[in-house]
């Protein structure tokens, strides 16, 4: 077995390892748990659907009950639909959008009458087709001789470009050194460039240059892929706001794309083209037949009594009846698969006529972004580009990312694999080596790092800077030294507030609390630290200042929820890796733990968490337990001294 099989064959069985894994996650909690699934999040019970109409080629229905629900169910999921038994049902939906007491849905398929009753049920599910299209990258990975296959299986190394002289003309012109020099070695660069974006440091905005310059200097037609919806979202954005003159297509469950950038979407552009009429009309002619072919005997297995379709239309000429079946029902069954089959034929024009609809879209554009799954989807099957490039590259499963590898010669990856890597289930460590990292490690000299970090007050970004990014990073003086102060006046500040609502960048809060664990979803909560975030977010909002509160823990997370719902605070609390690749003013962390570490150990979700504030980092958390690790101990020292160094130069 040679090393392209010997690479096939473990990551098909890693992906077969891991999409049993999530199938019976989600099988064993539906049986673990039955009707109180709802309480973790993952189910909704008692509900009713309505019809809202068709879009994009969708059958949209909106479930609701009367009492209102919380869920961790969002837009873009799929969701198992069920009456009764949830593991009898094969019907699915994507979920298009969530509210207090209601859950709007996008159908594929026809949608059977029961959904429009009583007792329906909702249930977060595994997405089998990204699995599928997994296994048909790699199919095709073993069949590609390409350079840059050899490239990812280490066999030939990438190819520095012949000249890095080359001027090249920026279309972003406030884009930082740091940058430009990603774009221009990422541009001049053969086969393969990865570009390692801390966070803060505009990799998506110098991402979108690369993919701009690729088009338009080296003349290339584009890939362009994240791992998620919303990160190809903000590729597109990029691409259609700052370049509009660039063709773009979105290519995308309509449901999952963002409704601001939907105009861009492949379904939306075959709905204007200027032959969707002839479409209409097939469409109106082949329920135009169906309604005349149900007028007339279906051949159900209980009529045909074995007879074949083209028996049944020879016997009906004859007039006569046959194997006990009257001759007047074998006219009507001849007459219902006629119809049929000319509902047949009609169909198959309308296939190719949409086939040519897509191609003619596709052909024009400049640049194709979607997620990667979709990238193996069948509108792009027999699709090739010049260059792939890749978002979120290290928050991807190295197969995910093979599926829109495989239909370009060049690849350029984005991402910051000192942050946390994709979801793997199976917890296997091979899924959770990312391609980006493990390129980014075998090929240092066809790399960069952005340096220039927009985000944070550099108090913030120094203890990030320090263990993840070997100093490398530098505050923007747009930000280096933004606090709180900036959003109120520091004399509106009531004397009780002031120990939180001041311009101390990073504080660290000891709170002696106990963790506990949730019996029905065995994550852990800590009533006495979200107790303590409650206090922190009321001083906060008084001066109405933007907070998100983030966490490690699910179980922590709804209590969280729960706790403001009930006071009516609105305010976002999510966990850590919900939250990864946002940001807010100010970012409040509750670590939850007092006895052991558990996943508090996987330092990149400390980074993700530390380097989402702009101008205020709150820190809660047991220092009796923190400080037992050496980094989470530097952190407590980084904190203080941070406090410390603001209160002696205000005195």
């Amino acid at each position: 077995m040679n090393i392209i099989d010997l690479y096939v064959k473990k990551f098909k069985d890693l992906i077969e390892i891991e999409r049993r894994c999530e199938m019976d996650f989600h099988k064993n909690e539906i049986i673990r748990l039955g009707k109180k699934r709802e309480n973790v999040g993952r189910a909704i019970l008692n509900l009713k659907g309505k019809f809202l109409g068709e879009s994009l080629g969708c059958t949209l229905v909106r479930f609701g009950r009367k009492k209102p629900f919380k869920t961790e169910i969002s837009p873009g999921d799929v969701v198992l639909i069920s009456r009764e038994d949830p593991l009898k049902s094969d019907l699915y939906a994507n979920v298009i959008s969530v509210g207090k007491n209601f859950i709007d849905v996008a159908f594929d398929e026809d949608v059977p009458k029961w959904v429009y009753k009583d007792r329906v049920r909702i249930d977060l599910y595994v997405n089998d087709i990204t699995f599928k299209r997994m296994k048909e990258a790699l199919r095709e990975f073993a069949k590609r001789k390409n350079k840059l296959i050899y490239i990812i299986l280490g066999l030939e190394r990438p190819e520095k470009p012949l000249r890095e002289d080359i001027k090249i003309k920026f279309y972003d012109d406030k884009l930082n050194d740091s940058q430009k020099l990603a774009v221009k070695r990422a541009v001049l660069s053969k086969d393969l460039y990865l570009i390692h974006g801390p966070p803060g440091t505009g990799k998506t905005r110098t991402l979108t240059e690369v993919i701009v310059q690729e088009v338009n200097f080296n003349k290339h037609k584009v890939l362009a892929t994240a791992d998620s919806n919303t990160a190809a979202d903000n590729i597109l954005e990029y691409l259609v706001k700052k370049y509009p003159d660039l063709k773009v297509v979105r290519v995308g469950h309509p449901t999952r794309i963002s409704k601001d950038l939907i105009e861009h979407s492949l379904p939306y552009l075959i709905e204007n083209h200027e032959k969707y009429q002839e479409v209409l009309s097939l469409k109106e002619r082949i329920k135009q037949i169906k309604e005349e072919r149900d007028k007339f005997l279906k051949p159900s297995p209980r009529w045909r009594r074995g007879m074949s379709d083209e028996q049944i239309l020879k016997i009906s000429k004859k007039k006569k009846s046959y194997r006990g079946i009257p001759k007047e029902k074998i006219i009507s069954m001849a007459e219902w698969i006629t119809k049929n089959k000319k509902i047949q034929k009609i169909i198959r024009n309308l296939d190719d006529l949409t086939e040519k609809i897509i191609n003619e879209i596709l052909s024009e554009a400049d640049v194709v972004v979607s997620t990667n799954s979709m990238a193996g989807s069948d509108v792009l099957k027999d699709w090739e580009f010049d260059v792939v490039v890749i978002d979120e590259g290290s928050q991807a499963m190295e197969p995910s990312c093979l599926i829109p590898i495989v239909k370009g010669n060049k690849l350029i990856m984005a991402g910051d694999h000192k942050q946390l890597p994709p979801t793997v289930l199976s917890e296997n460590k091979e899924l959770k080596k990312t391609l980006f990292e493990r390129l980014i490690k075998k090929y240092p000299d066809f790399s960069s790092i952005l340096e220039i970090q927009y985000r944070m007050n550099e108090k913030i970004m120094e203890f990030p800077n320090r263990m993840f990014y070997d100093n490398k990073l530098k505050a923007d003086e747009s930000v280096k030294n933004i606090t709180l102060l900036d959003l109120v006046k520091e004399e509106e500040i009531e004397e009780t507030d002031k120990s939180i609502v001041n311009k101390i960048p990073v504080q660290f809060i000891n709170v002696e609390g106990k963790e506990r664990r949730d019996k029905e979803s065995y994550s852990y909560y800590n009533i006495e630290e979200a107790e303590q975030v409650f206090d922190i977010v009321k001083k906060l909002l008084k001066y109405r200042i933007p907070i998100s509160v983030i966490t490690p823990y699910d179980a922590q997370v709804r209590y969280l929820r729960s706790m403001f719902e009930e006071n009516n605070i609105d305010v976002e609390v999510n966990t850590v890796d919900g939250f990864q690749g946002r940001e807010n003013e100010t970012i409040v962390i509750s670590f939850v733990r007092t006895e052991k570490f558990g996943f508090l150990k996987d330092l990149r979700r400390l980074n993700v968490a530390i380097t989402r504030p702009k101008r205020k980092l709150v820190l809660i958390g047991n220092e009796n337990l923190l400080k037992q690790d050496k980094i989470y101990n530097e952190m407590i020292k980084w904190a203080k001294s941070v406090e410390n160094e603001k209160i002696r130069l205000n005195q």
